[in-house]
């Protein structure tokens, strides 16, 4: 997984065309961001009139953190927006310079990828905002707080890039199988995306290197005992 956000930060940086994508990438990033700010204010501002005494003390004495707090939290959210515009164009790129034998992926319908990374969105922010009670509550406990949100968004982020990327190549049935298969390496890199993802300036990056660790991980995954054919992963 390191050596894949290795080649992941080395192609985005050093490929012209990946760049090219990371500049658009990063106008949209740019535009969610301001716009989960927005939503962070709002969340903050219906916290403090709840009923919940202790939630609206807590984010009453955090203050203004309380809202870029909020904002980190929802980040992860714009990630599936991001990817579902440039997932294509971006594993192409890595598979044209990495995997040639691959061959030209077919693709998944555009539509379908914006949808997914609305379900994504929608998913991200809704039990992100369900659990900041217990965020609050898991702060005090020896980091258990951040701990939650890593663990909860590395695998919904897992989940969205992973299927994202074999989706061009296999049928659902293979993907799913393929995901069971390795849902503990695929859980650490969507933990490590997010991680990244929570770290600023460095987040508005992060769709795109992201997208290109996981081509590079999905290289490395063990074959399913039930049906599901290998991405021929390089010797």
């Amino acid at each position: 997984m390191i050596r894949a956000f290795e080649l992941a930060f080395s192609q985005t940086f050093g490929d012209a065309k990946l760049r090219a994508i990371l500049f658009q990438s990063l106008a949209l990033s740019l535009v969610l961001q301001v716009g989960l700010g927005a939503l962070a204010w709002w969340a903050f501002n219906a916290y403090v009139h709840v009923g919940w005494h202790w939630v609206a003390v807590g984010l009453h004495w955090l203050g203004g953190g309380a809202i870029v707090t909020l904002a980190l939290l929802l980040f992860p959210a714009s990630f599936g927006i991001v990817v579902s515009v440039f997932l294509d164009a971006i594993a192409d790129i890595v598979e044209g310079a990495y995997y040639p034998a691959l061959g030209k992926a077919r693709g998944t319908p555009f539509l379908t990828m914006i949808w997914a990374g609305i379900a994504f969105l929608v998913a991200v922010v809704v039990l992100n905002l369900l659990l900041l009670p217990v965020y609050l509550i898991a702060l005090f406990v020896f980091g258990s707080g951040a701990i939650l949100f890593y663990a909860l968004n590395g695998w919904l982020t897992a989940r969205l890039y992973y299927e994202q990327v074999a989706l061009r190549r296999h049928s659902a049935a293979e993907v799913k199988a393929w995901r069971k298969a390795n849902t503990l390496p695929l859980w650490l890199t969507g933990t490590a995306i997010v991680f990244l993802g929570t770290i600023p300036v460095l987040n508005l990056i992060v769709p795109v290197v992201g997208t290109a660790a996981m081509v590079h991980v999905a290289q490395t995954l063990k074959a399913p005992r039930g049906p599901g054919q290998p991405f021929h992963p390089p010797a």
